[in-house]
């Protein structure tokens, strides 16, 4: 005879209720969170320091994030709202880069974003808990992050608008400084940043950047290669990050041929300079990165184009020097960071002479700042030296004798940048000091 199975109610509920348990700690696993998640605060770390290829997050002195490199986030991670003391550091490095303690508040969602340079790397904690806008609307944010930049103008527009009737979405926007919520129509944007005030000095142009529908977003203007011009990220609340990155580059041209040659360029086919006579220093032209076809003439007659690969982000200066019955062209890489310390200028010299008996050297007040600077070439890296208003300036060249260029009383204005053009031929040379930043 057959036993009827008998259950209590207490017996069935056991499994019943560790099922439940099961399915709600299977269900928060899935989401990032654990039961415990109403008690905690949930935060990420975003690098946008270019001075840093991987930062790591600690809290409480526990690793909570590791290797997060540039343009990248951790994911959110579990900190209690009483217990927050947290450093950055490189790394592999033991040393903090920074310690802080960040007050956070317990089921919201944060994000610590590190940025600035190297050495003097800083934090801004984001709060992503903005009200999530109305249907077909978009909340922006913008935070400046690029310490050469200087103040920005943000432009967000459809594809065609021209930027000289457009309104900027965050004007002035300075360093560090996160701005308050902009309200924008949700779709697909251009992106245009230019330096506050000016609608023809371009840093970053990005086509066909996404904002989402009833999204809450900070764009973050990131640093650049060249110190100018700029990248960016673009932070979806409590979501993911996009690089905006810059695909431009910014060239000049140096008028330095003999006998007043004039000199003619294009790049790409966007003209550099237009048959000016030397000695001449142009302005800087916002081009293509890559290697774009270089055209040059002296007088009408072409010269030979150096090839070169432009850095998305960087600043060129090309060279077209030397005699008139035989100019010749090169470029050089400029670095357009401002001085770290103050009170100081950075500089160097540019030696753009041909036939000199041997490389070039420059004193600045009698203090050495470049020597070794052979023809086509530029003095790296640039010195520090203190701003003044009355400064000597004098550039040599090897076995030459007297100077090559001498000047007096130039006004060095501090946190400047500049670089000192030295022009012409053996016997018949002239420089140009030209404040770059």
């Amino acid at each position: 005879m057959n036993t009827p199975l008998r259950c209590s109610q207490a017996s069935l509920a056991r499994p019943l209720s560790w099922l439940v348990l099961l399915f709600v700690a299977a269900l928060l696993g899935a989401c990032g969170g654990t039961l415990d998640d109403r008690t905690k605060a949930q935060v990420r770390l975003v690098n946008a320091s270019d001075g840093y290829a991987a930062l790591d997050f600690n809290v409480e002195g526990s690793l909570r994030q590791g290797s997060v490199a540039y343009g990248q986030s951790g994911s959110y991670v579990q900190v209690d709202p009483d217990d927050t003391d947290s450093t950055i550091s490189a790394t592999g490095s033991p040393t903090a880069l920074l310690t802080f303690t960040p007050s956070l508040r317990k089921e919201n969602h944060y994000t610590v974003l590190a940025f600035g340079g190297t050495g003097a790397l800083r934090q801004l904690l984001i709060d992503e808990n903005v009200a999530q806008p109305s249907s077909n609307r978009t909340s922006l944010r913008v935070i400046n992050a690029a310490p050469d930049a200087g103040s920005l103008d943000v432009y967000v527009t459809a594809d065609g608008d021209p930027l000289p009737t457009s309104v900027a979405a965050r004007a002035g926007a300075a360093y560090g400084e996160l701005s308050p919520t902009i309200d924008l129509a949700s779709g697909t944007w251009r992106v245009r940043v230019a330096a506050a005030n000016s609608k023809t000095d371009v840093r970053l142009d990005v086509r066909d950047v996404a904002f989402g529908n009833r999204q809450a977003v900070t764009l973050v203007l990131t640093p650049s290669k060249g110190g100018a011009l700029v990248s960016a990220l673009l932070l979806v609340q409590e979501g993911g990050v996009t690089r905006l990155d810059s695909t431009q580059a910014r060239v000049r041209v140096v008028a330095g041929v003999s006998n007043s040659g004039s000199v003619t360029a294009s790049l790409g086919g966007t003209p550099l300079m237009s048959a000016i006579g030397s000695p001449a220093v142009g302005g800087y032209t916002l081009v293509s990165a890559g290697m774009p076809p270089l055209t040059i003439s002296v007088n009408g007659n072409s010269v030979g184009a150096p090839a070169t690969v432009l850095a998305p982000g960087a600043d060129y200066t090309l060279l077209v020097f030397g005699a008139l019955a035989g100019p010749q062209a090169a470029w050089v890489e400029d670095n357009n960071r401002l001085p770290t310390v103050s009170g100081t200028v950075n500089i160097r010299l540019v030696n753009a002479a041909s036939a000199l008996p041997g490389a070039m050297s420059m004193t600045v007040d009698a203090l050495p700042v470049a020597g070794g600077v052979a023809a086509g070439a530029a003095s790296t890296p640039y010195v520090a030296v203190n701003a003044t208003e009355v400064a000597a300036i004098s550039a040599t060249a090897a076995g030459a004798g007297a100077p090559v260029f001498t000047a007096s009383g130039q006004r060095l204005t501090a946190g400047g940048v500049y670089s000192v053009f030295v022009v012409g031929t053996a016997g018949a040379t002239s420089g140009v000091l030209r404040q770059d930043r």
